[in-house]
């Protein structure tokens, strides 16, 4: 009786090569085992791991790229809440707020929108810090003028208040870059049956007052009006905005090259892989 010998072990390269002449080339099991020389029942049982190894392999390459694809989805969405808050004109978050924030920063170091979202952070509060500063010196020098104290003395007390925060917007406005509010055109008063006005310029309403207080206020808001268009303050401002102004337009840049690459470079911890 001749001595069997015993075959190498199958190769896992073997079995995929039976795979595909299997699935692709229309091959029989039992010509594939009659034409290398191997037990039909091997060829079928190596076939069948080589069509499970796929499956796994190709199950982990699904998992793996919806991890990938959900992961760029999140810092997508991390560079998307920067854009909003650039347009909004708030505060921009950094990379130690959120695990995303730190995630984007660990891919992009050396990107510039760290420093010209650090630069934007500042600047927004030397905006408010300027804008608040402005405020107490309308109200200290209004409040020295006089002439609406009188007006208050007869129960108008929302006189000075109103007179404070529209000439403190007509400065964020002129500093903006916008014209703001023009007396001929948007100071208006609506006559009461109390022989009294409502006295309204743009958004700032001053209250019932006499019909003779209007010119009154009139007066005192276009001397302030060309005071304050003069004032350092103003020019301070006006450069603060420019600034913002040029820093929304360096980020809106970078965020636009980001979102329409739609991979962000680099690696960080939360990556898959």
């Amino acid at each position: 009786m001749a001595k069997r010998i015993k075959k190498p072990p199958v190769k896992p390269e073997k079995r995929l090569e039976w795979l595909k002449r299997v699935e692709k080339e229309g091959e029989t099991l039992t010509h594939i085992a009659e034409s290398d020389d191997f037990d039909l029942r091997t060829v079928r049982k190596h076939i069948e791991i080589a069509r499970l190894e796929r499956d796994v392999q190709k199950a982990r390459s699904e998992v793996l790229r919806n991890a990938l694809e959900g992961h760029y989805r999140d810092l997508l969405d991390a560079v998307r809440n920067i854009e909003k808050q650039i347009a909004s004109q708030s505060p921009a978050s950094l990379e130690k707020d959120t695990p995303l924030m730190y995630g984007l920063r660990q891919h992009m170091p050396r990107s510039p929108i760290w420093e010209n979202l650090r630069k934007w952070n500042r600047t927004l509060t030397e905006i408010v810090e300027i804008e608040d500063a402005i405020g107490k010196k309308i109200k200290r020098e209004i409040e020295a003028d006089g002439r609406l104290k009188d007006i208050v003395s007869y129960g108008a007390k929302g006189v000075i208040p109103a007179a404070v925060d529209v000439l403190t917007h007509q400065v964020k406005a002129w500093a903006y870059g916008s014209e703001g509010l023009k007396i001929d055109r948007d100071m208006n008063s609506k006559k009461r049956d109390d022989d009294k006005v409502s006295l309204n310029y743009g958004f700032s309403h001053f209250g019932e007052i006499e019909t003779s207080h209007v010119d009154i206020i009139k007066a005192v808001i276009g001397d302030f009006e060309s005071k304050l268009k003069d004032e350092q303050e103003l020019l301070e401002l006006e450069k603060a905005f420019n600034r913002l102004g040029r820093l929304k337009a360096s980020i809106h840049e970078t965020v636009t090259t980001i979102l329409l690459r739609r991979i962000v470079p680099g690696r960080c911890k939360y990556c898959p892989l």
